[in-house]
Parts: structure tokens; sequence; C-alpha cells
């Protein structure tokens, strides 16, 4: 439907939330002892309760476990349960699905992950100190020391769908059940088949390809290449964990084995792994059917027609963009429905799955290509096949056999495809987005913009203060606060937005928007050193108990750094600088103004 307003159900979920968020609001303000707030004040605060968001940036595993320990120590200070929504952007994401598989309890967040085993077993871990995304970038704009090293002797040996065939073999079936049946019927051994596929050889040379890698490295640096076995049969299990979805005849890519992948690194978390409908799971929390959760939002950008910048969302109850190319939402647990010209063909429910959402908005790994060659460039004949073969497993591989970085952009098994479109034909709305039967979605921060603010800053939701969370990787793994400036520049592409030269590291809360009374106050935070060292690569996918602790203890660092009475007093008078304005006074208490003073830019 065309969108003016927040759709009923949302709207009958924040109604119902702000009558839970208000108390501990309140809570918490009487706790200050350094200000104190009028009658007419709360007064106001019980006529009209300030909404209150947060959104976590991208950033991989680094962002995930930075945001995990920030909305810890949140928790820990009762500003948790302030929250009517969180929006979440690739390793942001992954930190929305921990806390909805969590039923909304941060405290219980990563424990059940399997961080010391790789998300994708095959691939290397490596440092990408240039930019964290590169996938949208023109040549021009790419290192020249990757451009260099992109002629290599022999293309990559197996695209996505040759992946697919090699294990979609008839030994790989599912009974009526769904149960999955012998890996070597009628003879075939996917093993054996894939071993010939890829590596055009035998199981001990491939080992030793793998092996080669290791010792160049002089250490085991990918516990998931123990063996090639070992790893194919990694592919082969998430293979039948997608399969179904392609049976009843939807396309798959790469993002549909990315979200396999993260719903198995969260272990036993998830008892029954087929059945992770968003919202089927949402309608079973009880957090969230008593109001007690934050309404989550997972980000991603539209690829169709290389848009640039046009943000699709996903909430408990819709999927779509507030985008002018669109503004249409459909209900979300009627995603992959056939929908023409706004009227429903054929009915489909469980499409909305949880690691494919995830997946969508995280995509991170579908960038990684260029690096890896850079890597392998400087490698043995035998370890380049190696690599080649595995990365030959995700289809990053052009067309015309080419790895110039331009064409990269052609390869769409790189995408999340949503297909049928269900904004089809739409009447009243001629758009690119409604011409095709296709969405093709991508990690929302592809296009520089690694912070799910927008959703949150939709007049129609009315929000009064968001805590923003930016674990970006602008310097040496930091962020300098060039993501926020891409997110405002386009909320506000007319004004002239200004920001300041931030130093790194930046340990201090800033807030902006304090004298804009038509938008939220963004209170700004960012991913320092504080307790660890905590500018881990965007794509380091393992960490051991060691590293978990101090990232975490880091996180929760972040939000507390400044921890004494005068910061805490003055988190308060952020989060009501609207409510303030909104009352008959319209004023501020003079302990309030100072802090407006110190932290508003």
């Amino acid at each position: 439907m065309l969108k003016d307003q927040i759709c009923e159900d949302e709207e009958r979920y924040v109604r119902h939330r702000l009558a839970y968020t208000n108390g501990a609001l309140i809570e918490f303000l009487q706790s200050l002892d350094l200000v104190e707030f009028s009658a007419e004040i709360y007064h106001e605060i019980e006529k009209q309760p300030p909404i209150i968001g947060a959104a976590l940036s991208g950033g991989g595993y680094r962002s995930m476990l930075i945001s995990t320990g920030f909305l810890q120590e949140m928790y820990d200070w009762h500003l948790f349960d302030t929250l009517t929504y969180i929006s979440g952007l690739s390793g942001g994401s992954w930190t929305l699905m921990d806390l909805i598989v969590h039923d909304f309890e941060p405290n219980r967040m990563i424990l059940d992950w399997n961080l010391d085993d790789g998300l994708l077993q095959g691939i290397p871990e490596f440092d990408v100190k240039q930019k964290d995304i590169v996938s949208g970038m023109q040549e021009a704009d790419l290192p020249k020391e990757v451009l260099n090293k992109r002629n290599l002797d022999e293309p990559m040996s197996l695209n996505f769908v040759e992946f697919q065939r090699a294990l979609d073999i008839e030994a790989t079936s599912l009974n009526e059940s769904g149960e999955k049946q012998s890996l070597s019927k009628r003879g075939f051994n996917p093993l054996t088949k894939l071993r010939e596929t890829i590596f055009h050889g035998s199981e001990e040379v491939a080992i030793s390809e793998v092996e080669a890698i290791e010792r160049r490295n002089g250490k085991v640096s990918m516990n998931s290449w123990r063996s090639l076995k070992q790893v194919v049969q990694f592919y082969i299990d998430l293979h039948m964990e997608v399969r179904p979805k392609k049976v009843q005849g939807f396309p798959v890519s790469f993002t549909d084995y990315l979200g396999k992948a993260l719903v198995k690194s969260l272990g036993d978390a998830i008892q029954n792994k087929s059945m992770t409908s968003l919202s089927r799971m949402l309608s079973e929390s009880q957090s969230f059917q008593e109001f007690r959760a934050p309404i989550p939002i997972f980000v991603a950008n539209c690829k169709n027609n290389y848009l640039k910048n046009v943000i699709f969302e996903f909430s408990p109850f819709e999927f779509g963009s507030w985008d002018p190319l669109l503004r249409l939402f459909v209900k979300l647990k009627y995603l992959g429905s056939e929908i023409k010209e706004g009227i429903a063909q054929r009915c489909i429910v469980g499409f909305d799955d949880l690691g494919f959402i995830t997946a969508t908005s995280s995509s991170i790994f579908n960038n990684v290509l260029l690096y890896i060659w850079e890597m392998t460039a400087k490698s043995s004949k035998e370890t380049i096949r190696a690599v080649k073969a595995i990365m030959g497993l995700f289809g990053l591989r052009s067309a015309e056999n080419d790895l110039k970085p331009v064409d990269l952009t052609k390869v769409k098994a790189d995408f999340a495809v949503y297909h049928p479109n269900p904004f089809l034909d739409y009447p009243t709305v001629d758009s690119i987005l409604t011409a095709d039967d296709h969405l093709y979605l991508v990690d929302g921060g592809e296009d520089g913009e690694n912070i799910p603010l927008r959703p949150l800053m939709i007049a129609e939701r009315g929000l009064d203060a968001i805590f923003i969370l930016d674990s970006s990787s602008d310097i040496e793994n930091f962020p300098d606060g060039r993501k926020l400036q891409n997110v405002m520049r386009q909320v506000f592409p007319d004004m002239n937005w200004s920001f300041p030269n931030l130093s790194l590291p930046l340990k201090k809360l800033l807030a902006f928007g304090c004298y804009d009374a038509e938008i939220p106050v963004l209170l700004y935070y960012v991913n320092s050193k504080h307790c660890y060292q905590s500018n881990t690569s965007t794509f380091k996918i393992t960490y051991n108990e060691a590293e978990i602790a101090g990232m975490l203890g880091n996180g929760r660092d972040v939000f507390s750094s400044s921890s004494n009475h005068r910061y805490r007093s003055c988190i308060g008078c952020l989060l009501l600088k609207r409510t303030i304005e909104r009352s008959e006074s319209h004023s501020y208490p003079d302990y309030c103004q100072e802090c407006y003073d110190e932290y508003c830019y």
C-alpha cells in the first residue's frame, strides 16, 4: 500500500510499547542526582511519551561484538528498556538477529555463537585497509595495487550456477517430509563429484594445496581448511538447507547460503532451524507479544538498475521502502507472494527467513574478491588454484571470465534476489522499482551509508532521540564520522550539514540535531579503544574467548566511558530535549542547558 503513515500493526505496537518504555524512562530520570525535572515535564512525558531508537552500524563481527556490549551496558543502565525502535545493518543486523533469537534479552546474547569456527569455511582471514566495501566502486576509484594484480593466468573454474549443479546432483534429494536422504544414492558421491569439478584431480592434491597456503602463512590460519572434505561437506549441508527454496521455484543466490551459515553460527540457540520465518518467530516471542521488545528494523540497499542509496527495510510488520521512487510496503508475512498491480495472485508464507533477511543486510563477503586476488597474486600457482576454486563456489565471476573490478557489478549471484517483486506494476506508481519482477538487494552499507539511520528519521515514526553506534572502518578500522555525514546528506540533500573535524580516537559522546526541532536528537557514539584494541578487520571471521571478552567489554565502555554523575544526567537531558520543547513553559533546567552546551554540536 502507498505510505503516508505507519501501518496499523506498527502503530498499535508503538502505542502499547510506549506504556512500557515510559515507566523505564521515568525510573531512569528519577535516579539522576544532578538534575531534577519539574512536574510539568513529567506530565508532558505522560501525555506524549518520547519515542527513542537505536541504530547499529555495519562492520562485520567487529560491529556485532561492540554493539552487543553497547546494548548490554544500556540494559544494565535500564536504558535499553526505553527503546521503541532498533535498526541494524550488516554486522549490526547480526546483533539484531541474535537479539531476536534470544527473545530480546541482551545479556543472553553471544553465548551461542560459534565465533571460534569461521562463519564461512574456506574463506581466509585478511585485513582490508582501503575501504570496507568495494563492490560499488568504479575502476578509477580502486587502489592501483589491486588493479595491477587482477590479470591472473586462469579464470575461476566454477561459477555459481555450476556450483549449484555440482551440489544438486541426483544423490541429494528431499523426501516428502523434507528430511535429508542419503548423499551417496545411485552410486554418486558428491565429494567425488565436487572434487572433480573444482580441483580436476584427487582429494589428496587438493588438500596439499590447502596445506601449502597454511605453510606459506607460517601457521594454520583457517581452522575450516583442516581438510577439503570438511569444507566441501559444509557447503553440501548448506545446499541441502537452501534446496527446498529452489525446488519451490524461487531463485537463489549466494545470500541464501550466507543466511543458512548465519543460522548455523547460532548453534543450538535456534532449536528448529527449518522454522526461521521472522514473522513467525516474533509471533512466538513472549517479549515481543507483551510489547517488552523494541521494534527491530533490518536495512538493505536496492541495486535494481544499479541504483544507489535507495533503502529498503524489513520490520516485523512490513517490507518495502519509504524512498520517493516507491513508498510502498507489503506485509512481511506475505513476502514472496505473487502480487501484480496490487492484487495477490498467489500467497506464500515463510519467505521472510530470518537468516536470509540478515544476510541480505550483511552480504559483506560478496565484496572480498578483489582482496583475495591481491593476496593470491603473490602466491604459488597451486595456492592460486586452490583459493580460486573455493571462491568459485560463491559465483563471484563475471560472464566474460574477466576479473576487471568494473565488471564485478554484473554478477547478480552476489545479490539477494527477491522474486516475485510484490510491487510489480503497482497502479499509480511508475518506477523502475515497479517495472521489474525481481528486486536485487545488497548489504546496506555498500553505498557508503553504513549507519541504518534513515528508517528512524522517517517523520511518520516521530522519534525524539536516537542512540547511534558507529563501528565503521574509516581510518585503521576505526570510524571518523564520515558515514554519519553520508547519511545526513541523503536525509538533507539541500542542506549544508556541517560536521566537526573529529580527532581520533573519539571517546566522547557527540549530539547532533539538538537545535533542529524537525529531527530527532542524535546521540552519536563511535567504536574506539577503551579497555581493548577494538579495531579488528571487518573481515575477521573468528574470535577466541579472550578476544570476545575484550570486544564486549570495549563495547560497554563505548557507552559508559564517560560514566559519571554528570554524563549520566546529561543523557537524561538529551533524551528529554524534544519533550521539554513541547511543554508549555519551554523552559530547560539550568543543568540541562549546560549539558547542551557541552555535548551538542
